[in-house]
């Protein structure tokens, strides 16, 4: 007969897919870490010149929005990278936004400027650098994913995408389920302390009168 997991095992289960990807994420840093390391860089660092290598010159808001960090944290990187050679960069200014110029004032009409960004790019001898790491590094990870099968790295990478991906719906519904759980494990607690009351108001009663 089939087992339905109930809300707490289904909790705990999705609790523990948690810390298995967080552990095995945390794994595979500290097992790249080393290698990264004999080549003076952070795997922060890393990241940055692969996306750089890969992709061409970027803004840093597009860099920060898809490393899921503050514009300072990239600024602290590139500064690292850019004091060594290996990245440079320019400030450029955005396109500006339409607008009804007849709601600006007449001094400062055709006159707008988009943001200022800065873009930053690889060097010459920073894509020398990151060309001589990547392959390496690539190897190394080749070397630990050896552990599973080609069907097995797809699927994980189907599943991590998933993950990040989301399902709001799901989401939503999770917790709402979860704030009407907790309503009524707060409404279970007041009938128990009632009971209690009632019980001891009654047993109090009963030695009153005998």
């Amino acid at each position: 007969m089939s087992h339905w997991p109930s809300q707490r095992e289904k909790t705990l289960r999705a609790f523990r897919a948690y810390l298995d990807l967080i552990d095995t994420a945390d794994w595979l840093k500290n097992e790249l870490r080393g290698q990264l390391e004999s080549f003076d860089l952070t795997m922060p660092g890393f990241r940055l010149l692969e996306m750089l290598y890969r992709e061409g010159a970027l803004p840093v808001p597009n860099i920060a929005r898809r490393r899921l960090c503050t514009r300072q944290n990239v600024g602290f990187i590139l500064d690292s990278l850019e004091a060594r050679g290996w990245v440079g960069h320019r400030v450029v200014n955005l396109p500006a936004v339409e607008v009804n110029e007849s709601r600006i004032a007449k001094a400062r009409r055709g006159a707008r400027q988009g943001p200022r960004v800065r873009v930053v790019a690889l060097t010459k001898s920073g894509k020398e650098f990151i060309g001589t790491v990547l392959p390496r590094h690539v190897k190394r990870v080749k070397a630990l994913m050896r552990a599973l099968d080609g069907r097995e790295q797809e699927s994980i990478s189907a599943v991590c995408r998933k993950l990040r991906e989301g399902d709001i719906f799901k989401f939503l519904r999770e917790m709402q389920m979860m704030d009407e759980e907790g309503e009524a494990e707060q409404l279970r607690e007041r009938a128990m302390a009632d009971l209690e009351r009632h019980l001891r108001r009654t047993r109090l009663r009963r030695i009153a009168e005998s």
